[in-house]
């Protein structure tokens, strides 16, 4: 059995390589430089965030990019984002240049769009942003509002709009998704979203839903939208992501939205040390021997799942996984 998870590992990783290559290093990476938000949507665990330090220090973000330009050959992509809204972060378009010239292939963010401003827009995509996505979750004013509270849905549609443009005209390359987090509320908006927005983007850009998930188990008040499925195997986040917080702390994954279930910390150690740790290989271990329900977080899950739907679940990581951060954007 643990051959044959090796395999569907390396399969859905990095088809191109061995299953000891996914241990040497990761090749996703959500980096949060700020954990805050300007929104409180319901199907976010933010009024139970409870870590004290907001905004990553120069010095470390300076550190870690260091080690991942020094390994921008295997790194497929660096995300700037995780728990909260990355644009609240001044220096983000600092940053991504920073990436971009140390030859990192693609750097990506995902936003609420409320704070992406013309002047935002401009910086990132001249930085050599390369993937942005907007997370949308209606076309309908009072559904978005009662979905992306404190947001302004005006506001965020004329921003997606004229990012759309500005992208047309000052770096093409740059993709664009769209993402709906389909829930109850818009549950049967789906083939109107995506038609709209598909009218607007280029044929690079993608339009995508991602089913709310339970973060773990963890989000309160969870009504899923399609039956799950998942078939007991082993998390292909333990083998290809990377989270990084603020503090330089590093979670076991992205539904690790708090100081919990740490694998260690990059303030005094570096990344590949923390990817190759005796922490990191037990719960690895678990995973591999269908023993993945002995870790609390892991027990009932779902954010990997792969629904009757899946054709339409948002990429965001290419080869490697199918969605991302809720919480950012």
């Amino acid at each position: 059995m643990t051959e044959s998870f090796e395999n569907y590992l390396v399969r859905r990783v990095s088809a191109h390589e061995n299953y000891q290559d996914l241990l040497r290093f990761p090749r996703y990476f959500e980096i949060e430089t700020i954990n805050a938000c300007n929104a409180r949507c319901p199907m976010c665990t933010i009024d139970q965030w409870d870590r004290q330090a907001p905004a990553m220090k120069d010095a470390l973000f300076a550190k870690i990019a260091d080690e991942l330009c020094a390994n921008a050959d295997t790194v497929k992509r660096v995300s700037l984002y995780r728990n909260g809204e990355p644009l609240l972060d001044k220096k983000l378009a600092k940053r991504v240049a920073q990436l971009k010239a140390g030859g990192i292939k693609q750097v990506a963010i995902s936003t609420n769009v409320s704070l992406l401003t013309a002047e935002r827009a401009k910086d990132l995509l001249e930085a050599g942003l390369d993937v942005v996505l907007l997370s949308i979750d209606s076309l309908d004013k009072a559904v978005f509002e009662k979905i992306r509270v404190r947001l302004i849905h005006e506001e965020v549609m004329e921003n997606a709009r004229r990012f759309i443009e500005l992208r047309n005209r000052i770096r093409p390359q740059t993709q664009i998704w769209i993402r709906m987090i389909r829930q109850e509320e818009n549950h049967d908006e789906w083939p109107v979203f995506e038609q709209y927005w598909k009218s607007l983007l280029a044929p690079h850009d993608r339009v995508n839903f991602h089913n709310l998930h339970n973060w773990g188990g963890q989000l309160k008040n969870f009504k899923p939208v399609v039956d799950s499925y998942e078939p007991g195997l082993p998390c292909i986040a333990l083998w290809s992501l990377m989270i990084i917080f603020a503090t330089g702390d590093v979670p076991l994954c992205n539904v690790n939205y708090d100081d919990k279930w740490l694998v260690g910390q990059l303030r005094d150690h570096s990344i590949a040390e923390v990817w190759r740790s005796e922490a990191m290989n037990d719960y690895r271990r678990l995973h591999l021997s269908g023993d993945k329900a002995k870790i609390p977080l892991c027990l009932d899950c779902n954010v990997w799942d792969e629904p009757p739907d899946r054709d339409k679940v948002a990429p965001e990581f290419g080869e490697a996984v199918t969605v991302s951060a809720i919480t950012s954007g």
